[in-house]
């Protein structure tokens, strides 16, 4: 099998950087590498990619752990990462891989932008990424939040699976932070190549083969890897090994009954492949997976000293991890965006000394006929896609100058309409509503808009 991983950022250039490593060392299975980023000397420490398999973009200094400056940077650098792309693609690529930290700016700004290219390229993604810690930063949880949606939309990726930085303590307590990390791409690496040898691996009982495997992404949603190793002798029953142990890696914790496909390979020693044994698996799985996907293999080894499976499982249910990730992300932007707010107005106040100043005009709504025109432009919208990927970037660098002004709905068309060359009203009202999606624009109340004080 032949596969294509691609590195995103500093965290996923590193496991990318991991994954040639490991390529080097494994026998029938060819991986190709590429890595793009945001930062020059990052890009210099992944020392067993080749220079020309590298893509800068952006300024080269970062994306100062923000999305917005790493989708910015995608999207400008966009025909530069196609042809990376195309020379990377080969015609017997079975799978794209790309690798990620979603709590950065350049992976999780870079991710949708690096999908659509890959979709337009004829091919379809999966994606692993790691998830922040609790303790970290708010704009490290929004910009997981925000990567994590814009992936899950994305018809091109069919797999996300996601590593919990928030498990490293539990599996790595003593470890230095830096050796803990390596050891959490290690193990992404090395799981997910075990799977593939699966396709391999000989086995006189049932196993897998390669299109059973490349089939089992054909179910698109949140998917997991999961990965178990105990010496042989310490395992009497596979079936309650493998029910209790679902969820102890360091992928995020799922429920495996909202799994679609699911493919598990069990090896060890053949005294445990008993009848009796493997009938108890199997009906494990049936009760776990009724009316799933669910494909077994089976690999005795004379003489094995361990007993061990490794799987994967697709078209999940989001994760538990991941919906608490997102309602965190809402709150904690929430009260930063208050603190922020409240500050802007102190400073407004000034210190105290009396020095009266204008006040700010204020919106006054717009006409009955107007505000009707603007909201059917916005309920066909609701259910028609429009690209406004074209002039997004233009119409975001108009409104920066406008920070903290209020707009009815009549004057923000007019005002893009000055700035941008759009003539096409509903590409305005759509540009407007993605623009409030990703909080630039407020929608103080019905029909009376807010260019947010804050923009990076």
């Amino acid at each position: 099998m032949r596969f294509l991983c691609i590195g995103l950022g500093h965290c996923g250039g590193k496991i990318a950087n991991d994954f040639k490593k490991a390529a080097l060392e494994q026998k029938g299975v060819i991986i190709d590498v590429c890595v793009v980023n945001t930062d020059r000397a990052d890009l210099a420490t992944h020392k067993y990619i080749p220079e020309e398999y590298k893509l800068l973009i952006g300024t080269g200094k970062g994306a100062a752990k923000n999305w917005k400056e790493g989708y910015q940077a995608a999207v400008e650098a966009k025909t530069n990462i196609r042809a990376l792309f195309e020379r990377m693609l080969k015609p017997d690529t079975d799978v794209v891989i790309l690798t990620l930290g979603e709590g950065g700016g350049t992976g999780s700004g870079v991710a949708p932008v690096a999908v659509e290219i890959i979709s337009e390229l004829g091919r379809e993604s999966i994606a692993i990424v790691t998830l922040p810690f609790e303790t970290e930063s708010v704009k490290a949880k929004v910009n997981a939040a925000i990567g994590l949606d814009s992936l899950y939309r994305q018809e091109g990726t069919k797999a996300l699976i996601c590593i919990e930085n928030d498990r490293i303590t539990a599996h790595f307590p003593d470890k230095l932070l830096t050796d803990a990390y390596e050891k959490v791409n290690e193990t992404a690496v090395q799981t997910f190549l075990n799977l593939i040898n699966l396709a391999h691996m000989p086995s006189r009982a049932d196993r897998i083969d390669e299109s059973e495997l490349a089939s089992i992404f054909d179910y698109s949603g949140f998917a997991t890897l999961a990965n178990y190793r105990a010496a042989a002798n310490l395992v009497e029953d596979l079936s309650a090994t493998l029910r209790h142990s679902w969820n102890s890696s360091l992928f995020a914790e799922i429920d495996p009954t909202t799994a679609t496909g699911v493919i598990f390979g069990v090896e060890g020693p053949t005294h445990l492949f008993t009848t009796t044994q493997v009938d108890s698996m199997r009906r494990t799985f049936r009760e776990i997976l009724a009316g799933k996907d669910a494909m077994l293999g089976i690999y005795p080894v004379e003489r094995c000293r361990w007993a061990s499976y490794v799987g994967i499982l697709t078209g999940m249910d989001v994760p538990g991890k991941v919906k608490k990730l997102l309602e965190t992300a809402k709150e904690e932007s929430k009260r930063h965006e208050e603190i922020l707010q409240a500050r802007v107005k102190l400073k407004r106040e000034g210190l105290g000394i009396g020095r009266k100043t204008p006040a700010e005009p204020t919106a006054q709504p717009a006409s009955e006929a107007a505000d009707e025109e603007f909201e059917r432009a916005a309920q066909w919208l609701a259910t028609h896609r429009f690209d406004v990927g074209p002039y997004l970037g233009e119409i975001l660098e108009a409104i920066q100058g406008q920070r903290g002004r209020t707009f009815n709905s009549s004057e923000l068309l007019q005002f893009i309409k000055t700035q941008v060359d759009v003539e096409d009203q509903m590409a305005i009202v759509a540009a407007i509503l993605e623009l409030q999606n990703r909080g630039y624009i407020i929608e103080v109340r019905k029909n009376i808009f807010r260019i947010a004080s804050t923009m990076a």
